[in-house]
């Protein structure tokens, strides 16, 4: 009987035993963090650009009247036309995020050289009988632009959606030449001279982070300038010698220039917290 009741007990045991190493709590391997996106970067970029320009020339006919005189002509002048050109452009950017849960909120500046080049028709004056009395020719070089933005964008690990708005600039040389013949005599004028425009920007892009503190960003930027005069002083060659009127001009055509912009950018991280100083 005891010997019954002795292999009873340990049986009881046993199975307590084995019920209490069941409830034993289970180690799992900690899950891995996600990407943290707060810090400072800098970068570069490249990428391709596309401007668009519409000009006007409101003071041509008042300007031709004063100096080669209007023989025949009519103030109608044809509709200017529309210049578009492209580039490819390269440059740096620098900027800072600030991770809040899947929001990632910052700023960011950046620089592109380029050399968006181009030039169309602008005024022309025919005369009554349909000849040409006079012809606008005009021209912009725009060999940089920058833009200063906020960035707002939502995070997944590693991959960042983003928006931007912000100012941006743009510095180009603009060019008018005129060409035509009064009372029989050739005139011609010609003008040029070099602005740094303002204006406001927006853009879109993702970003990835291939590495602890490397990412790569492809996005893309719409740059517009608005209308924007720029005086042309110059003085007409050959004018009519019977006619006493002024050979010096001033024109203040307007330019409409809007620019499009798509960016591949390398960028370095700093970890979280660094000081540059």
């Amino acid at each position: 009987m005891k010997k019954l009741f002795a292999a009873i007990l340990l049986s009881v045991a046993a199975v307590g035993q084995a019920a209490a190493a069941d409830l034993a709590p289970v180690v799992r391997a900690p899950m891995p963090a996600s990407y943290d996106w707060s810090g400072f970067y800098v970068g570069a970029h490249a990428g391709g650009g596309w401007q668009s320009t519409s000009f006007a020339d409101p003071d041509a006919y008042s300007n031709l009247i004063n100096c080669c005189i209007f023989i025949g002509a009519t103030n109608l002048g044809t509709a200017p036309g529309k210049d578009t050109s492209s580039s490819f452009l390269g440059g740096a950017q620098v900027g800072w995020m600030y991770q809040i849960g899947r929001l990632v909120v910052g700023s960011d500046f950046d620089w592109s050289a380029t050399h968006l080049s181009g030039g169309a028709n602008g005024v022309s004056f025919p005369t009554i009988t349909g000849t040409s009395f006079a012809n606008e020719t005009y021209s912009v070089n725009t060999k940089w632009t920058a833009t200063s933005t906020a960035t707002v964008g939502i995070a997944r690990d590693r991959w960042m959606l983003y928006s931007k708005a912000g100012v941006a600039a743009a510095d180009s040389t603009y060019g008018l030449n005129i060409a035509g013949a009064g009372g029989g005599v050739p005139f011609s004028f010609g003008s040029s001279t070099s602005n740094t425009v303002i204006g406001w920007t927006v853009g879109t892009g993702v970003k990835w982070a291939f590495a602890q503190n490397w990412f790569a960003n492809v996005e893309y930027d719409y740059l517009d300038f608005g209308s924007k005069a720029q005086n042309m002083n110059g003085v007409f060659t050959a004018t009519p010698a019977f006619f006493a009127g002024s050979p010096a001009a001033t024109f203040n055509p307007t330019f409409n220039q809007h620019i499009s912009e798509v960016k591949v950018g390398l960028n370095y991280k700093f970890s979280p917290g660094f000081l540059f100083w």
